[in-house]
Formats: structure tokens, C-alpha cells, sequence
């Protein structure tokens, strides 16, 4: 799967998104024995994308391939079309924010169920500023009314924290977020997730390692109005403050 993907057209019927590992956040304090995830990982992608568009309360699902342009939907019998564009320096697609090879470590020999991993993340260069009266709340992709960022949002790398499960059996990275798109430019929302299964051999032993990873899924979410292309009058801005576009790509992973 090529590491540049661009979504195709989004229809507005009701497909599912693709299913994967549900990984397990919950085990980072754990002192328990886990299997060792450390070294290069080569990471292959699926060739399908899942789409989700919310606006308001409706929500329109697809699963696309790997190639096309803009995303469009009919919502209230209005066409919006947004603009997923993965060459954009400021738009991190599945298998950037996850990239093709990547290398794990942990470093806490008391907590070994944590895991660091340098990934890209998007980063604002100017201040962060209290958003605009009518962009955050409820039902808004900024429901705790964030700072959001006044300058443009560049793509730098940080280290990603990520949790292996009590039983060894997945994981879960966080890819970062938390910076709310200023409405140009766009970041990550919080939920931004990589999960997979994990393969591992030695249960039980001090030679307990992870070898693969299966049923992996990188779901990566995005405030709607920083992807929308195109000229809106100033009520169409405002249903779209609201919006959110999450997208979704299957992984495997081999340890190298």
C-alpha cells in the first residue's frame, strides 16, 4: 500500500467500516511480565479505506479504495465535499501517522506493558487561542472547548505512547491529537488510534517476544470544517463547525 493515499468519492449509503483488533489501553501500569515488542516493525497495509462522515446527528459510512480525489456527501439535501488530500503537509492519512516501518521500544523495565514509538504528529507554530463563541461544545468536534490553533500546523515528530495488553495478546498506540484544527489547517483528533493483534512466542518464559501483528486498524479523525474544499456562506460554516471525518486502514506487522 503506498504510504501517499487519496480517498475517492464518498457515497451516502450505509456501509460498514472494516473491523479490527481492539486494543487494550488499560494495562499501563501494570508490573506484570509482557512480551517484548522491541525492534523495527515493517507494516503493510490493507487496500481499502473506511470512511466516516458525521454531521450533526447523521452519519455516512464507505469503505473506498486506495486512490480517487474528494470525499462528497448529501447531508439535509446539500452536497459537502471535503478535501482528504494526503500530499497536504498538515494532513497525516493512516500510513503516515502509522508509517510503513516503524521502530517500538520500551524502556521501563518495571512496567513492561508500556511502548514508545517516534511517530509524526501534526504541531501548531503559532499561539493557541480560545476558540471562536459557537465552535465548541456539545455536539461539536471540540466538546471540552480546547485552545485551537492561530498560526498554521505544521508536521513534526513526537513520541507516541502505547499500551500492551494484561494478556500480551494486542496493543493499543496513541498517535496524538488533542490540538483542534483552527478551521485552515487541520490536526488529529484525540481519538486517533493504531490497534492490532499481537502474535508472540515463549509465552511464559523469560524468550517471551512478539514476532506479528494481525488485524491491525489505524483510525485517525479529523474536525470536518478543516477539510472542507470549497467557498461556504456563513450558515453552511456554521453546520459545518460540527462536523468530524474519521478514516480507517487495516495493518499487519512483522517484527524485522
Amino acid at each position: 500500500m503506498r504510504n501517499k493515499l487519496l480517498l475517492a468519492s464518498l457515497t451516502a449509503s450505509m456501509l460498514p467500516l472494516m473491523m479490527g483488533a481492539q486494543g487494550d489501553g488499560c494495562a499501563a501500569g501494570s508490573k506484570s511480565p509482557a512480551p517484548d515488542v522491541r525492534g523495527t516493525w515493517a507494516i503493510d497495509y490493507d487496500d481499502t479505506i473506511g470512511v466516516e462522515v458525521k454531521i450533526g446527528g447523521a452519519i455516512y459510512n464507505a469503505e473506498l479504495g486506495a486512490t480517487g480525489g474528494s470525499v462528497t456527501i448529501n447531508h439535509a439535501g446539500k452536497p459537502y465535499t471535503f478535501d482528504l488530500d494526503c500530499a497536504r503537509a498538515d494532513v497525516l492519512c493512516p500510513s503516515e501517522a502509522w508509517p510503513n516501518k516503524v521502530v517500538v521500544e520500551q524502556r521501563d523495565v518495571m512496567h513492561q506493558h508500556q511502548m514508545v514509538v517516534n511517530l509524526p504528529a501534526a504541531d501548531c507554530d503559532g499561539e493557541l487561542e480560545q476558540p471562536a463563541p459557537g465552535t465548541c461544545g456539545a455536539g461539536t468536534s471540540n466538546p471540552s472547548c480546547d485552545l485551537v490553533c492561530g498560526g498554521n500546523i505544521t508536521v513534526r515528530t513526537q513520541q507516541a505512547f502505547g499500551v500492551i495488553g494484561e494478556t500480551g495478546d494486542s496493543f493499543r498506540l496513541y498517535l496524538g491529537g488533542g490540538v483542534v484544527t483552527n478551521g485552515v489547517n487541520c490536526a488529529m483528533l484525540g481519538y486517533s488510534l493504531a490497534d492490532a493483534d499481537l502474535v508472540t512466542v515463549g509465552r511464559g518464559d523469560e524468550a517471551w517476544e512478539a514476532t506479528d501483528m494481525k488485524a491491525g486498524l489505524v483510525t485517525i479523525g479529523y474536525a470536518g470544517a478543516c477539510l472542507f474544499a470549497g467557498q461556504v456562506a456563513g450558515t453552511d460554516q456554521a453546520v459545518l463547525v460540527g462536523a468530524e471525518l474519521k478514516f480507517t486502514t487495516g495493518f499487519t506487522g512483522a517484527k524485522q
